[in-house]
């Protein structure tokens, strides 16, 4: 499997957040919020993702829980067509495995999508989308962890198909 790297460009934003992920995983002072662009890595050839462009934002509540945008433009691939997008356990790499598993936040109860973050997206006529998630919990910065988005939507079990893109949550490139 081929992959392309890109620039990834990281930057610190203030917003009304408290708590956020920074680089290396480390936790940002309260106020800020950290957004990561990219893909850092598109895998694959014919892929929808390989000139598009990402963002994923992530703002920790001064409640304890976890707000995770993402957005996507520029992607080839038709309107209406929805993409699997989750938050990995590792950083990105030259393959799509190299993320490992989906990320499962530690105690937190409910259906596995209550468990994980889950950011599946459509794309809309001008190829861009957006989705967000919310969880109650804060997202662990003790490690760096990545957004892969595949080839399918989600399915219940938390399937979504091939990795196409992966984006760094942690500012390393």
């Amino acid at each position: 499997m081929s992959s392309s790297r890109r620039m990834q460009r990281y930057v610190l934003a203030p917003t009304i957040a408290l708590g956020v992920l920074g680089a290396g995983g480390a936790a940002l002072a309260a106020g800020s919020s950290a957004r990561s662009t990219g893909p850092d890595y598109a895998y694959g050839s014919a892929n929808p993702f390989a000139d598009a462009s990402a963002a994923v934002h992530v703002v920790h509540t001064g409640a304890g829980g976890t707000h995770v945008t993402l957005n996507v433009w520029g992607v080839d691939a038709p309107a209406r067509q929805r993409f699997g997008a989750h938050v990995h356990q590792s950083p990105c790499g030259t393959s799509g495995a190299a993320a490992g598993a989906h990320y499962q936040h530690a105690g937190a109860a409910g259906s596995l999508e209550e468990r994980e973050v889950w950011l599946d997206v459509t794309i809309d006529e001008d190829g861009n989308g957006r989705s967000k998630a919310t969880r109650p919990w804060s997202l662990d910065e003790a490690t760096p962890r990545s957004v892969i988005i595949h080839a399918l939507p989600t399915d219940g079990a938390g399937a979504a198909g091939p990795r196409l893109a992966c984006i760094d949550l942690d500012g390393q490139g």
